[in-house]
């Protein structure tokens, strides 16, 4: 499925209806009566309307077949149909912008949130377990939720620093607190906390808690960071598109959709929903969205499944 399926989609009311299927134009009597009456209604000169079909040699973008529309209606109607599909392109790609930022809006409260949670589940954990040892040190654990929310916020690196820098900390504080018959040296102590990080995991003084936190942080820290930049990112994509002019194959495509059966005096036959699709995937295409949006889709499943793979 193509990566720009959920924006064409909502191109869809380029296609009102069903479309026509095989066969149905030769079942049409062609004439320029329901032409005149629909280019009348939008305001166009009845002068400027050929009252029957003419030869169509003149026309440019439509089949030059016989036809109800001269050269300056051909290109009146390339300009209609042209700001027609500009302000659909524009409606359905602000509607994608304003879901993605309220998404991105939504779950940054909802992560901030349960980081605070966190926060205050871990502080009374430690609390019951060491009561007024833990009391004397819980600006630790308040500057490890503040390293953890800068992660998020601002810095792709760090995060097991943090961790480290926490137990080793904690460990440094508590040690001689839980220990209070004997007299650490500030030596012995940096030694202890060295030795308590070192990779070999021989010294475990907190058991598998930190193993187990890191895992369960790591994860989520980089989904969400991963998540909630993929939202940003996938805004500022829609947006840049959105201000880049259609191009010429792009503006004959449309006339062809929507103007053309003006022209060949069948304005009611509506085009197959294919055709329509196929011709805002070109136009979409053809402004550099597909391949935007395609790497845009891809880093973030990447960047969640690192995270998630940790």
């Amino acid at each position: 499925m193509s990566a720009l399926r959920s924006l064409l989609l909502l191109l869809l009311p380029l296609c009102p209806g069903p479309g026509a299927g095989p066969g149905s134009e030769a079942k049409v009597t062609r004439s320029c009566t329901e032409t005149r009456q629909v280019l009348g209604a939008r305001g166009y000169s009845l002068s400027l309307l050929p009252p029957a079909l003419i030869s169509g040699e003149h026309l440019r973008i439509c089949p030059q077949e016989y036809t109800c529309c001269s050269s300056e209606i051909e290109q009146r109607l390339t300009w209609e149909t042209e700001a027609t599909f500009r302000g659909l392109v524009e409606e359905s790609g602000s509607f994608l912008v304003h879901t993605l930022a309220a998404r991105h809006r939504k779950f940054d409260e909802a992560f901030r949130e349960m980081l605070s949670s966190s926060e205050h589940s871990l502080a009374l954990l430690f609390h019951r377990s060491y009561g007024r040892l833990y009391s004397q040190y819980s600006a630790l654990f308040s500057g490890l939720f503040s390293r953890l929310r800068d992660y998020y916020e601002r810095s792709s690196e760090g995060l097991d620093d943090a961790l480290v820098d926490f137990w080793a900390q904690l460990l440094e504080r508590m040690f001689p607190l839980l220990h209070p018959q004997y007299i650490f040296s500030s030596d012995y102590l940096f030694c202890l906390t060295r030795f308590a990080s070192s990779a070999d995991d021989s010294l475990k003084p907190f058991g598998d808690s930190p193993r187990r936190l890191r895992l369960q942080i790591t994860r989520a820290l980089v989904a969400a960071r991963a998540f909630i930049q993929g939202l940003e990112t996938g805004r500022n994509v829609v947006s840049e598109a959105l201000k880049v002019p259609m191009s010429d194959g792009c503006k004959r495509a449309v006339m062809r959709l929507t103007g053309c059966p003006l022209c060949r005096g069948i304005p009611s036959l509506l085009p197959c929903r294919g055709f329509c699709l196929n011709v805002a995937h070109g136009c979409l295409t053809s402004q550099g969205m597909d391949p935007d949006w395609g790497a845009y889709l891809g880093a973030g499943i990447q960047e969640s499944l690192g995270g998630l793979s940790v």
